[in-house]
């Protein structure tokens, strides 16, 4: 009984915080009441974020000034929301990356190891030529001038190219375990991957030049996701014509493997109506793809490797959500995932008149999660304006970020935060431990005590202050030895079937 209480104990420490904030509901402690806007530039709008390990914020998209000349929008937050002034020029950069008054737009992010920070998007009509570029910055906003001609590295794909800017895009960017980049987008209505070395130069081994074209053999095929997988192939997923969907596996050196699919390639055609938003790689490499069904309800499939359906997830694969008895649901913009396997899904809804964010909190086999918000649904809107949502992101706690933009005389940048809890039952969290362990507090390693009932390749997870699993190793009696040098200070909670035990970790 005495076990039980300072258990109690502890898990009131653990959430305590969050009392009368429930998941799904924003998070007080995040901007002003769970969301920030900035209006530095005449206009900007966000089209990705990425969440550094220390929780800061970096939101990139488009930035213009009083004269409409678009830029690379970059800044970044704290992980309350707040801006962080110590970033470029007090917490924003508006950068020309054409050199000129031609359209630029980030539109991917990705922060390297090092901390430093990769933009890419498309570069403006150069020569009445579109490009596409990746900027490299310190962890300090200021421009890596060792990174390609000054900070940038910018090319053209081959092929023709015409003078609008929605034929090009640079929507992901994936670092290999060498540190090279590879990018991916679209090129003249094409996939279009390429690979840098770290200094930003095109990769000779990569194709020859650095870059790929796929073509699916439709007239508008654009490359959303890539996925090093670990025997260096590369996975690209996106979509083919307006609808079907669309995926291929590149070797190493840049050609397709043609051991996979028809030449290396897969399309899979969905049901009618639908409309391509986004595509994720999930981590046992089967597939989600969030769009819309007959421009009116969102709509997600997930898909195995090969092309098939799942038929546990949702019906046949597949989900469709009215969203709010909406009659106009945009497609789902992005997709994440948190650590137990849960999705994330962000968009834009028109309802009552007004537009709001959406967020769709699933399971992981499709039905929406009622402990989110009571339904699983989430609308967010900022001054009465309308706002559009255009990408998710999990912080390292838990919590949920969507951001976008809200229109008004002049876009601003928008990001909303949501509580995001675990939902642990009474009888897996809250039992007598049966076990201790130690040292306690540990440094490098600790053990499991009293463990002489534990099976043989006994299953022990450890779970961190919201909850979620962040380690699971098997042990036996035998051998109980836990290394934890891998876990950053903090306290813990060590679950071996339905009981637990703390452990503190300096």
């Amino acid at each position: 009984m005495i076990r039980k209480i300072i258990l109690l104990s502890i898990l009131f420490i653990f959430y305590g915080s969050f009392i009368g904030q429930t998941p799904g509901s924003l998070d007080s402690s995040f901007g002003t009441g769970g969301k920030t806007t900035s209006s530095t530039f005449y206009r900007q709008l966000i089209n990705h974020i990425a969440v550094q390990p220390d929780g800061k914020i970096v939101a990139v998209g488009l930035s213009t000034t009083s004269l409409g000349t678009a830029n690379f929008y970059v800044a970044r937050f704290n992980s309350n929301g707040s801006v962080d002034t110590s970033f470029a020029t007090n917490g924003f950069l508006n950068f020309d990356m054409s050199g000129g008054s031609y359209y630029d737009e980030a539109q991917s992010v990705k922060i390297q190891p090092d901390g430093k920070i990769l933009v890419g998007g498309i570069v403006g009509a150069i020569s009445s030529r579109y490009y596409l570029g990746v900027l490299r910055l310190d962890s300090n906003g200021a421009i890596d001038t060792t990174f390609g001609n000054q900070g940038k590295s910018i090319f053209a794909m081959t092929g023709l190219t015409t003078s609008s800017s929605n034929n090009y895009a640079l929507n992901d960017i994936a670092l290999q375990p060498d540190g090279k980049i590879v990018v991916a987008g679209l090129y003249n209505y094409k996939y279009s991957i390429a690979r840098l070395n770290t200094d930003g130069s095109l990769d000779a081994d990569f194709s020859n030049d650095g870059k790929v074209t796929v073509d699916f053999g439709t007239n508008i095929e654009e490359a959303k996701k890539i996925k090093i997988l670990s025997d260096s192939r590369i996975l690209i997923g996106g979509s083919s014509q307006p609808s079907n969907i669309a995926w291929c596996i590149l070797l190493p050196d840049g050609s397709l493997d043609t051991s996979f699919g028809t030449g290396g390639k897969k399309t899979f055609l969905p049901d009618n109506g639908f409309q391509f938003g986004t595509f994720y790689f999930l981590p046992d490499n089967s597939i989600l793809v969030g769009g819309s069904s007959n421009d009116v309800d969102a709509a997600l499939y997930k898909l195995s490797l090969n092309g098939t359906r799942d038929t546990t997830f949702g019906t046949n694969g597949r989900v469709v959500v009215d969203v709010d008895n909406s009659s106009n649901d945009s497609p789902i913009a992005k997709l994440d995932l948190d650590s137990t396997g849960k999705i994330y899904a962000v968009g834009t809804t028109v309802t009552g008149g007004s537009t709001y964010f959406y967020l769709l909190n699933f399971n992981s086999n499709g039905t929406l999660n009622t402990s989110f918000s009571n339904d699983g649904k989430v609308l967010v809107n900022f001054d009465g304006l309308s706002s559009y949502g255009r990408t998710v992101v999990l912080q390292p706690n838990g919590r949920v970020l969507v951001a976008g933009y809200t229109g008004g005389l002049k876009d601003t940048s928008s990001i909303a935060r949501f509580i995001n809890l675990p939902s642990l039952s009474t009888s897996e969290t809250l039992s007598e431990s049966k076990f201790s362990v130690s040292p306690n507090p540990a440094k490098d390693y600790f053990m499991i005590l009293d463990s002489k009932k534990m099976n043989n390749n006994q299953k022990v997870e450890i779970l961190d202050e919201l909850g979620r699993i962040v380690k699971r190793v098997f042990v036996n009696a035998e051998n109980s030895r836990i290394n934890a040098s891998d876990l950053s200070s903090g306290v813990y909670i060590v679950k071996v079937n339905n009981n637990t035990a703390k452990l503190i970790v300096k």
